[in-house]
């Protein structure tokens, strides 16, 4: 460590500032000598007086301590073990399950002394662990080095070693990132690459709604491996009851059957569906020959009618995103002219309307008498007077015509309906929405989902905001550009999920008729095997106010006939519950709130469905592998060659510590040590003097 002074003055400097000291010590005791004090007294307090007066002067020089730091950076060596179930799917599972992590810890202790060793597990997501146990359903590689990339940016990243068999069911091909690693990878290469007789359900395509009264279909893809000459019988039930079956026989080692079956809708529910094909003999895999699925009838899809004063991009993007949905049926109008029977549609999206040319009186007030809900969506054209009297909830005062860009903050604790992590990150990466520049007001009906972030400066403003009225509800988005956000969806994770899911619960909430009851609970219809699985609850009293006071329960039953019991949490003025994930199948709940007499209760079902995304490909691509450690200038190897990984990456020239210099700068004002010494030498002289009598 090195240690300077510095100063933003010259160091000619310094001889004033003794120059200054001695003649502080000068004027007091030599020219105005006193007769109280002896010669050798009159010395000390001198020399007091000198070191304090010239201390005092060196620090107005602003001086500061430059201290240099050297710290030196081992390589850092990331091990990571693939976590999913393909892992132990093949014939070497045994040392998978055993002896790998055994090996891996000893590798780690030999390249301890010279390189920092972390170790990660990776599948469904990537964590930092030293333990492994091949359960989760699916295998993400790309992830796994994106995100090891992204945590050691501008670190001493050496080298990084996988475990894993290739098999990646989600993401994109590990391969295509090899260009931008500036480290090399080592894969250790586990799974049998051997092609085995094995008969699967490869992709059932199948749409999750159905309505009452309609046929719809299902389209069951069989792969065959293997099995030339083989026969497999294929059998889907319905509700436990058999309706459909087929035999099957394959004529190539390597064949994809495509099966299509009509079911009917006859009752509405929750449908469930068992897909099964016979095994084969010496067939290796028969997890994969079993499939379930669960198909929710409903009355009827709702009709939407999206009227806009003028053509705009917003109204391709909710057209395709509603369009994405089995629920809703669009009809898009773009001139503002609407000649139809409104009371045909259950919920009407009103884009930039009124407008300063069409105030579209005898419209609003036709769906204000048929109680129809309403979702305005507000731009440069909007009438933003005509939108105040329309009781919407929210008003704009001061408005001038001018437009601010707004980016959206959500309301943490917004109770209406579950808004999922995904939703959460979609609005916090979307650009800004044009809003109306005014004074905005919210009503005591109305729940905020999302607030106005101005420049870096959060308000109190909303931006996205839901009102409830005795008849129906209303919806405002309160600025124009919602197809930046849908782009903006793509770009950042490949596809539209999110945009659509957070547009879709805006429409649910808003066509659903309101309940009366003072106890509600909102969830999704269908959650995935490996996500959480999320309640909101609200609870009003007597006068129709929210509380969260009360103890609320909820008891979800399987169709495996396991119950587990839950209570929810309070936030905000509502109530939140995660249950965890679940197994796949159909549950009922049955949730409650308060006690005795008073005791609400709410009763619903909610569907967990299967990945099965391990069971599909069960071959090792080893290939991928000995691809991507080509490219990074790493090796492949076998799993009876770990040993040998320490002595390839200690042997790199490459890989060596870092030693970088960092520096620190300290004023001398702030430096405690120093200011006691001053005033400790101006309380010394101060004492001596009185002590001996002078002033």
């Amino acid at each position: 460590m090195g240690l300077q002074f510095v100063s933003a003055y010259s160091w000619w400097f310094l001889p004033l500032c003794l120059i200054t000291g001695a003649a502080l010590a000068w004027v007091l005791y030599y020219k105005n000598r006193s007769d109280d004090f002896s010669l050798r007294l009159r010395w000390l307090l001198a020399v007091f007086r000198f070191v304090s007066g010239s201390l005092i002067a060196f620090l107005l020089l602003a001086p500061m301590v430059k201290t240099s730091v050297r710290n030196t950076e081992k390589p850092v060596v990331v091990i990571g073990i693939d976590n999913s179930r393909s892992m132990t799917g093949s014939a070497d599972s045994v040392f998978v399950r055993q002896e790998l992590r055994s090996q891996l810890d000893q590798l780690a202790k030999k390249l301890g002394s010279d390189f920092e060793v972390v170790s990660y597990t990776f599948g469904e997501e990537v964590k930092v662990s030293d333990s492994a146990v091949f359960s989760e359903n699916m295998s993400d590689i790309g992830s796994f080095i994106r995100q090891v990339s992204t945590r050691y940016y501008n670190r001493n990243l050496g080298a990084m070693i996988m475990a894993t068999d290739g098999i990646y069911n989600a993401g994109t091909d590990p391969a295509f990132q090899a260009d931008d690693l500036p480290f090399p990878v080592y894969s250790i290469n586990t799974g049998d690459t051997t092609q085995r007789r094995d008969i699967l359900i490869k992709k059932i395509n199948y749409n999750r709604t159905a309505y009452k009264g309609n046929r719809f279909p299902l389209e069951i893809l069989i792969q065959a491996f293997e099995a030339s000459g083989k026969t497999c019988r294929l059998e889907v039930n319905q509700n436990g009851a058999g309706f459909y079956s087929q035999d099957l026989r394959f004529t190539s080692d390597k064949q994809l059957v495509t099966v299509p079956v009509m079911a009917s809708a006859s009752e509405t529910g929750k449908v469930k569906f068992r897909i099964a094909v016979s095994v084969v003999e010496d067939e290796v895999n028969e997890s994969n020959n079993v499939r379930e699925i669960i198909v929710e009838v409903k009355e009827s899809r709702q009709k939407i009618a999206i009227i806009a004063h003028s053509p705009h991009p917003d109204l391709a993007a909710i057209e395709r995103s509603l369009g994405n949905s089995n629920n809703f049926e669009t009809n898009l109008i773009t001139d503002g002219n609407f000649t139809g029977n409104l009371a045909d549609y259950s919920m009407v999206i009103l884009h930039q309307l009124p407008s300063q040319s069409n105030r579209m009186t005898r419209e609003l007030a036709e769906i204000e008498r048929l109680g129809i809900p309403v979702l305005f969506i507000l731009g440069s054209q909007s009438d933003i007077s005509a939108f105040n009297t329309l009781r919407t909830g929210i008003q704009i005062t001061g408005f001038n015509g001018l437009y601010n860009e707004a980016l959206p903050v959500i309301n943490p604790s917004f109770p209406l309906f579950i808004v999922s992590e995904d939703i959460k990150q979609l609005l916090r990466d979307v650009p800004p929405l044009m809003a109306p520049f005014g004074k905005f007001s919210t009503g005591n009906a109305s729940t905020v989902l999302a607030l106005q972030a101005i420049g870096n400066s959060s308000t109190n403003m909303p931006l996205i905001v839901f009102s409830q009225q005795p008849e129906r509800r209303i919806g405002v988005i309160a600025g124009e550009g919602l197809w930046k956000w849908r782009i903006s969806d793509f770009q950042k994770n490949n596809s539209h999920l999110a945009f659509d899911e957070l547009l879709g619960k805006m429409m649910q909430y808003l066509v659903i008729r309101e309940e009366k009851g003072r106890f509600r609970v909102s969830h999704r219809d269908f959650y995935a095997e490996n996500e959480s699985i999320e309640f909101g609850a609200t609870l009003l009293n007597e006068t129709g106010e929210l509380i969260n006071d009360q103890l609320v329960k909820m008891t979800i039953s399987g169709d495996d006939g396991n119950k587990y019991e839950f209570e929810f949490s309070a936030i905000g003025e509502a109530y939140t519950l995660n249950a965890g994930s679940l197994k796949p199948g159909l549950y009922e709940y049955t949730a409650t709130a308060g006690s005795g007499i008073d005791m609400l209760t709410q009763r619903g079902s909610f569907v967990v469905t299967a990945l099965n995304l391990e069971d599909i490909n069960t071959v090792a691509n080893h290939q991928i592998l000995n691809r991507l450690s080509y490219l990074t200038g790493g090796k492949s190897i076998s799993p009876a060659e770990i040993a040998s990984l320490a002595e390839l990456i200690s042997s790199r020239e490459d890989m060596k510590p870092v030693t970088y210099t960092r520096k620190r700068y300290t004023d001398l004002l702030n430096f405690y040590p120093l200011l006691l010494l001053i005033i400790g030498l101006l309380s010394a002289e101060w004492f001596l003097r009185k002590y001996h009598g002078s002033y």
